[in-house]
């Protein structure tokens, strides 16, 4: 049991062992019970009536027997209604077998008993009522064998079942009493184990609670100098044990340190008297450096008053420094915009230009080739001036010849009179025509020479555009580099800001604390004269410890160590 970390966990495996013999004890008995309980309902519910009912199938084959002959002999027809009477009850008989659960042996005697009665059935019955009577009674003969071996067989089966029954019951006579002999060995083995547990658990709490106890006793007679107990348990009793030689432990240090500092005060209350006596003295002259530091201190405290003045005044220029290099950066970033956007109208200028350059080129190129279509027009008019001429000559022959034919040329002279006047009205057109096609050529040649010098405005225009753009973007470049640098002397500005805010603040520090220093000069000197006043006390208290220091000593003397 040294294995526990309780002695709840003990008591609880003591009890627990017991509680377990008893339970396993009532499972055996109720095991035992029930095999005994199964086994007799095995007999009342099926061995039993398998017996009744085999028994029962001997008589019915004998009275069955008896019928037949009966009828054999009288020809009375109730010796046969009796012989279907007891055959029926036979059949019902072998039903309640089968159900029951019948042996193969069982299933070969109920066929041989139907052959048997279809064989009396169609073999005798039927034979005498056909009136072949010594047939039939020949056949009632030769079946009685078989009906004797049938009724022998039902017989024995019923002896057979008889025997087992009489088996089971041997063996739960057996069974019992070895059940009782169990039990009342299990019963003694409980009772065994529980005062074993009984007696073990007590020896495992009392043994090492009366170690504890002496040892204890020897403590509180002041004997520290035995060894520490020894124990394997770790339960409350082992947590016991340990922590009272813990305690053993420490007190027995405790005392020695106390010894100890004993004699360390009683030696070191003499030095102290002497101690005491040095630092009045020094404490004196302490009295008078604490005078001329407190008259420097008031002196640096007036500089760093001065100093925070003139760091405030400072600081004051370098946030108006901000705040105008914040402007000027908003002014940039102003610039920069603008220039950004004036960029972007310029390349769409560009664009622009260049669209209209293309359109410009464009109608040049058409109206040069108006001037040669007008060009080609005068050719073609020139052409037909050519036929309208030749058409008048021809026409003024064609009138020659026509008054030289006299009366058969006249209708001919009409014709050629017709043709002439639309040779000169042709002629006419022509003319007008060939004016028109001056005018459109020498405007169209106007109009070139108009586009042309419009086209090399337009190159020379976006030329300029070009270069426009180009210096936009150096100029936003430039003010973009300018809007960084100003970000940079801004954030800069702020830093520097920043950091004259915390030297101010410093300074302002530095002058409270040498102000307070000051003060705290002045209160030192007053306190050295008053620890020049206490060393005296504490000279005269170490005498008081060095006295108590030897009461000490002798009270460390009651103990044994």
């Amino acid at each position: 049991m040294g294995t526990f970390k309780s002695i709840r966990g003990k008591m609880l495996f003591g009890f627990s062992t017991v509680v377990i013999l008893i339970v396993l004890l009532g499972v055996y008995i109720v095991y035992t019970l029930n095999h005994s309980n199964n086994l007799t309902k095995a007999v009342l519910d099926k061995e039993l009536p398998l017996l009744i009912i085999d028994e029962q199938l001997s008589l019915d084959m004998a009275n069955q027997l008896a019928a037949s002959r009966g009828f054999i002999l009288t020809g009375d027809d109730s010796f046969k209604e009796l012989f279907n009477s007891y055959t029926e009850k036979s059949e019902n008989r072998q039903s309640s077998l089968k159900k029951l659960g019948g042996t193969q042996e069982s299933i070969n005697l109920f066929e041989r008993t139907v052959e048997w009665r279809n064989f009396v059935t169609e073999q005798v019955f039927a034979e005498y009522e056909r009136g072949n009577e010594e047939e039939a009674l020949r056949n009632v003969m030769s079946m009685t064998d078989e009906a004797r071996s049938l009724m022998s067989s039902y017989e024995e089966a019923a002896k057979n079942r008889e025997n087992f029954i009489i088996d089971l019951e041997k063996n739960m006579l057996a069974n019992g009493k070895t059940t009782l002999l169990i039990v009342t060995g299990v019963i003694v083995l409980v009772i065994l184990l529980s005062i074993a547990t009984a007696i073990i658990t007590a020896n495992s709490i009392s043994r090492p609670l009366r170690i504890v106890m002496n040892r204890m006793k020897l403590i509180t007679s002041g004997d520290l100098s035995s060894e520490p107990m020894e124990t394997h348990l770790k339960d409350e009793i082992g947590q016991l044990i340990a922590s009272t030689n813990e305690m053993s432990a420490s007190t027995r240090h405790l005392l020695d340190e106390i010894n100890h500092v004993a004699e360390t005060v009683s030696t070191q209350s003499e030095e102290l008297t002497q101690s005491a006596n040095e630092v009045k003295a020094g404490t004196a002259q302490i009295a008078i450096t604490m005078e001329d530091l407190a008259n420097g201190t008031e002196s640096q405290a007036d500089n760093a008053t001065i100093l925070s003045s003139s760091m405030e005044t400072f600081v004051a220029k370098v946030m108006e420094a901000n705040e105008n290099g914040m402007h000027v950066q908003k002014s940039s970033t102003s610039v920069l915009e603008m220039t950004n956007q004036g960029s972007e109208l310029m390349n769409s200028s560009s664009k622009q230009m260049a669209v209209i350059d293309q359109i410009v080129h464009d109608a040049v190129v058409k109206v040069e080739g108006l001037d040669q279509h007008t060009q080609e027009i005068s050719e073609l008019v020139s052409v037909i001036q050519d036929i309208a001429g030749q058409t008048n000559l021809l026409a003024l022959n064609a009138a020659i010849e026509a008054a030289r034919a006299g009366e058969h040329g006249k209708g001919f002279a009409v014709v050629a009179d017709e043709v002439r006047k639309l040779a000169e009205q042709s002629s006419s057109s022509v003319t007008n025509i060939t004016d028109i096609v001056n005018r459109i050529q020498n405007e169209s040649r106007t109009v070139t020479d108009s586009l042309q010098h419009g086209y090399k405005e337009v190159e020379e225009g976006t030329s300029q555009i070009k270069q426009t753009g180009e210096t936009f973007d150096k100029i936003s470049t430039a003010v973009t580099e300018m809007a960084n640098r100003i970000h940079s002397i801004a954030e800069d500005l702020n830093d520097i800001s920043a950091n004259g805010q915390e030297m101010r603040s410093s300074i302002e520090e530095i002058a409270a604390i040498t102000e307070q220093s000051a003060a705290g000069v002045e209160e030192t000197s007053a306190s050295s004269e008053q620890a020049s006043s206490a060393m005296e006390e504490v000279a005269n208290n170490s005498n008081d410890l060095a006295k108590l220091a030897e009461e000490l000593n002798l009270l460390m003397q009651r103990f044994k160590l």
